[in-house]
């Protein structure tokens, strides 16, 4: 099927196998510019979405270091000792010191109303937590307990992903399977409108959904319990939305 105009508007990136699709029918007539309708005005337009399944090659792990205390500067100096401590333990590990990301610090102090309307004040409370990218999925678990064992002591999560470079790859193959379900409900349309399909004349990338695997707290928390934390990984997919028009003639 000869393409004549083609329009690519990628918003995003993601990973799964589905489709879903909305259509419709055009009748018209005039002649066709970059845009408009077929020459003779009749066009099928439709919605779909591909989807692709992967196993992910990269998690990150995700932790903080807390302190508590009535001094601003001394909750600041103990996690910065105790995050040098956890930064020190993961490079020595395996972990380059560029997979180790800042995501979130504060330190705060604890305010509460008292009953006659006024503010008492409380400790200073500080966070500073952190990404982790980890290469080898299977280390995931290991990489917790070694930043748990050496300063980190929250632990929110690991998320199961995909490196850039192969997400875009699974990326391309989910836009290859829209369009494989685009043109079959593009022709379930012109069977049903008594139209034949002739040629490729607008298509679209809507949307694209990246969905990762997350396992929780509660689940680390678990595994930890019974002496090492056990990490299982779970599929990562991603899927690509396209909105495409076909020329058509009367059947």
């Amino acid at each position: 099927m000869r393409q004549q105009t083609l329009l690519l508007a990628v918003l995003g990136t993601a990973l799964l196998v589905t489709a879903g699709v909305a259509g419709a029918l055009t009748l018209g007539s005039g002649a066709a510019a970059a845009g408009e309708a077929a020459p003779d005005g009749q066009s099928v337009t439709v919605s779909a979405d591909g989807s692709v399944e992967a196993e992910p090659d990269q998690a990150v792990v995700r932790v903080a270091v807390t302190a508590t205390g009535n001094d601003s500067s001394a909750v600041r100096d103990e996690m910065a000792a105790r995050v040098d401590e956890m930064q020190s333990a993961l490079e020595s590990y395996g972990v380059p010191a560029e997979n180790v990301r800042t995501a979130y610090f504060d330190i705060r102090q604890e305010r509460e109303r008292t009953p006659s309307g006024g503010v008492e004040r409380g400790q200073y409370v500080g966070t500073h937590a952190f990404e982790i990218t980890v290469e080898d999925t299977d280390a995931a678990g290991e990489v917790v307990d070694t930043a748990v064992n050496n300063g980190a002591d929250q632990v929110d999560g690991v998320s199961f992903t995909l490196s850039e470079e192969k997400r875009e790859t699974l990326y391309q193959d989910a836009l290859t399977n829209a369009m494989g379900n685009a043109e079959t409900r593009a022709e379930t349309l012109a069977d049903a409108g008594d139209l034949s399909l002739t040629e490729t004349h607008t298509i679209v990338s809507t949307n694209t959904n990246y969905r990762t695997y997350q396992v929780e707290t509660a689940a680390l928390g678990g595994a930890a319990a019974a002496g090492g934390t056990a990490v299982e990984s779970g599929p990562v997919t991603v899927t690509a939305d396209v909105r495409v028009t076909y020329n058509a003639t009367v059947a």
